[in-house]
């Protein structure tokens, strides 16, 4: 009988008869831990035929536990280092399952970019244009809003209507496009007016701006825009002075000073807004007797509130207005592609705002037009100081 015969097939015959007993028992204390690895080195470093005739052999004989335990062991590793085609075929379908999955998932494309006009606008349907398909939508006004929209990585606004102080603004910080043909970076886009709105339904006749200051003869509050443009103007009219010399008198201190004792007056009754909707809230709720308020904003809430003998319903004063100059700007961070898209859109469509057209406006009124380079010029400080005023603790 060969050595390697009786190791591979009969490894007990071999230690009890081979080997001295101390020995044996030294051996066997090696054997127990190691024996799952001299049956793998067995099976895998052995030539093929010795192990074949070491199977024939045992076929032969009675079988030995530990011999079975080794062919048993060797045959499982087999199995486990060389999984079957079904299993392989199983795990191509689980990832490309997975894949599939992934692909489904994707994040869907961000809506186009839409034509930015004031709030109020759409339902008022102040935006006239011979594409009825434009896509509207609205924006507040606010400086912050205007700088988080031209810096986002997913452009919202294909186009925005800014004032004039706004757009010097942008243009000079490469917020928006530079304009080819054109001296700046913006295109006319119409006007915005702020009227006087006054809740006919508590006040039989139309007040004017000196009456906005009247509370002994019309008790109750009055809205006001939270910012030093228009505001400080509205209340030097309040004062008497001309619309023609509104600016002259804000261009110097004594101007300055008259304008913010007259909100002084005036501040324990105001409920101040900051966005064209926070005006249509006060008017819709009634929170105020009179307020200053965009035309786009005073027609959307009278198209909204239903009249009635406890209604509030809030009408404009056509005789004294401010109007704003809007201009179209293309914010810098859509594609140069699709801002020339624009560009020739607002050539050839020229849409502009237009929230209250001239045959309502009273011709025998006051219509300020609100000076864009004044404000370009002095906005920082008059707001800075409006700020610093509201912010005081001066009743």
């Amino acid at each position: 009988m060969l050595i390697e015969d009786t190791i591979l097939t009969r490894p007990a015959f071999f230690l009890r008869h081979t080997l001295p007993a101390r020995c044996r028992a030294g051996l066997g204390r090696i054997m127990r831990p190691a024996a799952f690895l001299v049956g793998l080195l067995a099976i895998q470093v052995l030539p093929a035929n010795m192990h074949a005739h070491a199977t024939s052999a045992s076929s032969t004989r009675p079988s030995d536990d530990i011999g079975d335990f080794f062919s048993h062991v060797g045959q499982s590793v087999a199995s486990v280092f060389s999984p079957s085609e079904a299993s392989a075929h199983a795990h191509k379908r689980a990832v490309t399952h997975h894949s599939t999955k992934h692909r489904r998932a994707a994040k869907p494309a961000p809506p186009a970019p839409g034509w930015a006009i004031p709030e109020g606008a759409v339902t008022a349907n102040a935006l006239i244009t011979s594409d009825k398909s434009l896509k509207q939508v609205e924006w507040d006004g606010q400086y912050s809003t205007l700088e988080t929209g031209v810096h986002s990585s997913n452009p919202s606004w294909a186009a925005i209507l800014l004032n004039g102080s706004q757009l010097a603004d942008a243009c000079q910080k490469g917020w928006v496009h530079p304009l080819d043909g054109t001296q700046g970076c913006g295109l006319p886009g119409g006007q915005t007016i702020m009227a006087l709105a006054w809740d006919r339904s508590r006040l039989p006749a139309a007040p004017d701006w000196k009456d906005f200051w009247d509370v002994a003869r019309h008790p109750g509050r009055r809205g006001l825009y939270l910012g030093a443009r228009t505001t400080l103007e509205i209340a030097l009219l309040a004062d008497g002075i001309d619309a023609r010399d509104i600016y002259t008198a804000l261009s110097t201190p004594a101007g300055v000073s008259r304008a913010f004792h007259k909100l002084d007056l005036l501040r324990p009754y105001i409920v101040w807004w900051k966005t064209p909707d926070d005006a249509a809230r006060i008017m819709e709720q009634s929170s105020a007797l009179m307020t200053s308020a965009p035309m786009t904003e005073i027609s959307s809430v009278s198209m909204k509130v239903k009249a009635g003998p406890a209604a509030s319903l809030f009408v404009a004063q056509p005789e004294q207005t401010l109007s704003t100059a809007l201009y179209w700007a293309i914010p810098a961070n859509n594609p140069t592609t699709t801002a020339q898209k624009t560009l020739t859109q607002l050539h050839t469509q020229s849409p502009h705002l237009n929230d209250m057209p001239e045959s309502v406006l009273d011709p025998r009124g006051t219509a300020l037009s609100v000076n864009d380079a004044f404000w370009t010029k002095y906005g920082d400080q008059l707001e800075q100081r409006f700020q610093d005023w509201y912010g005081s603790s001066k009743p």
